[in-house]
Formats: C-alpha cells, sequence, structure tokens
C-alpha cells in the first residue's frame, strides 16, 4: 500500500489516477497518513517494517532494500528460509469406468523443479507409469487408489484414495447360429443372454436377420447388453449364410406344395418318402414340426394368419425349403 504525507484524500486520488496506481492510498491529511509517519517513524521510501506474528514490530525499517536484507532480517529472528519444492496434484477425463475401460490421467502439479514422476494406479494396468500423462486400463471392478510421486528438491507426494470406481460388466452370452439359407425368409435372432439385448451386424434390422441382405459367406452377428449399473457388453458369434444349392435348387422340384398361396388347407406332395415337416413364420419361429413316413401330407392353415412362412422339408435325398403364403 502507499502511505502519503500531507494530501487530501482528493489529491491521493487525483495523482493514482494520473500514473496508473492501483494499490491502496492512505492520504497524509485525512486518512491518517502523516499519523502512521509519525508513530512509526518512516524515513524512507519505500518502507519495509518487520512484524512479529503477534503484531509487534521487530525491525523498524529494513534498508537498503534488498534480498540479503531480508534474509539476514529474517535469519535474525530464528526465521529459517524454506525451500520451495513441487506440489503433487493430478486429475482424470472419468472417475468412473465400466471394467476393461480406459482412464486418462493428466499430471496437474506445480511449483519446483520436477525431475521424474512416479504413479501407482492400484486396481490398474499398467500398475505403475514414469508418462507425464498416462492413459490406464481397469479390469477389476472395485474402488482404487491413485497415487502421484513427484520427484525433485523438496519432492512430493499425493494419494487419492478410492479416486477410481469400476463398475462390474454384465455377464452376456450368445448360443451359435445354425447355417441359414440365402433364399430363406428374415428370420428373428434368438439365443443371447441376459434377454433384453440388442443385435447388430450384416443384414440385421430391429433383431432381424435377412440372409438375402446379408448376402453368402460368414458373418460377425454382435449381441450387446446394458446391464443396471449402465455398463455395456458384447459378444459375437458367426452365422454363415449357404447358397444352399442341390438342398432346393436341384431338388425343389421334387416337392410339390400347392395351392400356393393357400387359404385353408395345402398339399405338399413328393417324388420320395419325407422324413419330417417343419413350419416356421416370418420372425423364425417354429409353428410346427412333424415328423412324416410318406410321400405325401396335407397342412392346415386355417389357423394361420395371413403371411409368409417358411417350410423346411427333409427327404432321403435333401432338406428342401419352400415359401408358403397364406392368404
Amino acid at each position: 500500500m502507499s502511505i502519503d504525507w500531507g494530501d487530501t484524500n482528493a489529491e491521493c486520488i487525483a495523482f493514482d489516477n494520473a500514473h496508473g496506481i492501483e494499490f491502496p492510498t492512505v492520504s497524509g491529511i485525512e486518512g491518517g497518513g502523516n499519523a502512521i509517519f509519525n508513530t512509526y517513524g518512516v524515513q524512507y521510501a519505500p518502507t519495509y517494517i518487520l512484524i512479529a506474528p503477534n503484531h509487534d514490530i521487530v525491525i523498524q525499517s529494513l534498508w537498503p532494500y534488498s534480498t540479503n536484507t531480508f534474509i539476514t532480517a529474517f535469519e535474525a529472528q530464528g526465521v529459517v528460509q524454506a525451500s520451495c519444492g513441487p506440489t503433487a496434484n493430478f486429475t482424470s477425463d472419468i472417475t468412473e469406468v465400466c471394467a476393461e475401460g480406459e482412464v486418462n490421467f493428466t499430471d496437474m502439479s506445480t511449483g519446483g523443479d520436477i525431475i521424474t514422476l512416479m504413479w501407482t494406479f492400484e486396481g490398474g494396468e499398467p500398475e505403475t507409469s514414469m508418462m507425464q500423462n498416462p492413459t490406464v486400463v481397469y479390469n477389476t471392478p472395485g474402488n482404487w487408489d491413485v497415487t502421484l510421486n513427484v520427484n525433485g528438491p523438496g519432492g512430493n507426494t499425493i494419494t487419492i484414495e478410492d479416486y477410481i470406481e469400476v463398475k462390474e460388466l454384465p455377464d452376456v452370452t450368445q448360443d451359435p447360429f445354425d447355417v441359414a439359407c440365402v433364399f430363406w425368409v428374415p428370420f428373428e435372432l434368438t439365443g443371447g443372454l441376459p434377454e433384453g439385448g440388442e443385435y447388430s451386424g450384416d443384414g440385421v434390422t430391429d433383431g432381424m436377420f435377412d440372409p438375402a441382405v446379408a448376402g453368402l459367406g460368414d458373418h460377425t452377428i454382435t449381441y450387446s447388453y446394458i446391464g443396471a449399473n449402465e455398463c455395456e457388453y458384447s459378444v459375437e458369434e458367426n452365422l454363415f449364410v449357404d447358397a444352399c444349392t442341390g438342398i432346393d435348387e436341384i431338388n425343389a422340384a421334387t416337392v410339390q406344395i400347392f395351392p400356393n398361396p393357400a387359404e385353408n388347407v395345402v398339399n405338399i406332395l413328393s417324388e420320395t418318402d419325407m422324413f419330417s415337416i417343419s413350419i416356421y413364420n416370418i420372425t423364425g419361429k417354429l409353428l410346427e414340426d412333424k415328423d412324416l413316413n410318406g410321400n405325401s401330407y396335407q397342412l392346415n392353415t386355417t389357423s394361420y394368419q395371413s403371411g409368409v412362412y417358411s417350410i423346411k422339408i427333409k427327404t432321403e435325398d435333401a432338406i428342401i425349403n419352400k415359401r408358403l403364403i397364406v392368404r
């Protein structure tokens, strides 16, 4: 602060404004500046006075102004100059993570000459790091401490207990898929647990798989489920789409289905004995599965809703797939 001798408040304000002085000024006449001069015996400008914690004046005037003057004055009072070392500190992009998730740490240490850093990540991989801003993977659920040690003159260490919370992943499984023929109608994907997850992949729309859209070959189908703690886990299974040549194209002529479209009944005739017949709706749900021993079968469709169905017929020569339309 500035202490003035002999001027009024207005004069001090004008002086400060003219010279761009922002710190407070005590005027001589109205502010009591003259009394301060007299009380403390101020003789020089600037004046430094050493005052103890109990407010006693220890040294009336520190002069001449220099660093050594201050060091000598402090040491004469038993005050030893401290070493100004670094202060360890850190932050991270997140503090809650699902198992198998990553956390990016940032060194926020300040002050002093920092030579090296040493991180310790309880429950993390890696367990330790000397990088300034490491990335750590957490696989084990729980609450884990993080420690940062700053090595240098007057080094410093910070530990934050339970800084990272790792949430458990849901237990997700998917049954293997059967081979699908490219000409099959779209069918519903099933076998994922817990139920209520989502399917994705080639030819998948709203949980339905369309072999024709996916095309021939192997396709990776992903089943994802989000648990109660908002953690998501996914599993993958291959679904193979076959042309089924020799099963339907070559042998299709050996089986006749009529009338098609049907209204009440459908006649199925085969040149060879049929061993079984299975009926699926458009979602892939099995509606009827019947063992046979003959070359003819009459299917009653009066209980079927209008739509497209898939009929799988096993004969002594092949497995034949047919489409049936019910009006």
